[in-house]
């Protein structure tokens, strides 16, 4: 997989989990330009109610922008889907049974439109820039990308105490390890942005090279920039009780 220069806005998104408001509410204030990429970290569908609406906002955005879809594990489900009915229960059992509604009541496989499938099936397992690695779920510190076994990318937690800087000196962005602080968790050589948008969190954007970051909550409400200051110092004067 080639390796693409960094040049204009770099914005990673993290698991949007069909939360359309929370989409809408963070690329309204970035604004997109036509020399923005953003790298998608997987997980766009399932557990939230607007799946169907969030693929079509994608593809949308392909007409303005630079996008790329890494696969997360959800992802990984539907595809698999279709090869017998317990792939497909198991899938509907992790919010699977979501997306499907969101196309209508009841609906089935066959009522996914083909634009859709076509966007699931051409996610990537890593997309790598010159100075960043975009992930799933977590990575091998000591193997190259290309080399990375699907479920350490797709599956693996994001463990601080494990992970160690990947051997490249790139910084890895990843999604999929839910941060229940609804806080990104930065550790310098590697940083998860999955904050809990579906279960009352937000969903995350960060551009990797300013480190500014826009959150939105699945209802669509922005979250003040102060807010994560504000929340530590509550948690400091509750410890000093």
């Amino acid at each position: 997989m080639p390796i693409v220069p960094d040049t204009g806005r770099l914005i990673a998104i993290g698991d949007v989990h069909g939360c359309i408001h929370a989409l809408d509410a963070v690329l309204d204030q970035i604004q997109p330009q036509a020399s923005d990429h953003f790298v998608f970290l997987g997980d766009l569908i399932d557990q939230g109610r607007d799946s169907a609406a969030v693929l079509d906002r994608v593809l949308s955005l392909r007409l303005t922008s630079q996008v790329t879809v890494v696969r997360g594990n959800h992802e990984e489900m539907l595809l698999v889907a279709p090869e017998n009915e317990q792939a497909l229960r198991y899938w509907e059992e992790c919010g699977g049974v979501y997306t499907l509604n969101s196309y209508r009541f009841g609906a089935g496989l066959t009522d996914i439109p083909i634009p859709h499938w076509d966007l699931v099936r051409e996610t990537l397992p890593y997309w790598e820039s010159d100075h960043f690695i975009f992930t799933h779920a977590s990575y091998r510190s000591d193997l190259p990308m290309d080399q990375q076994e699907g479920h350490q990318l797709r599956w693996a937690l994001f463990e601080p105490d494990e992970l160690r800087p990947h051997f490249s000196g790139k910084t890895v962005v990843v999604g999929h390890t839910e941060q229940r602080s609804s806080e990104i968790l930065d550790l310098g050589f590697a940083i998860c942005i999955d904050t809990a948008c579906w279960r009352h969190g937000w969903l995350t954007a960060l551009e990797v090279n300013s480190r500014t970051v826009w959150q939105a909550s699945r209802w669509g409400m922005l979250r003040e920039p102060q807010e994560p200051a504000l929340r530590v110092q509550l948690r400091q004067l509750q410890s000093s009780v």
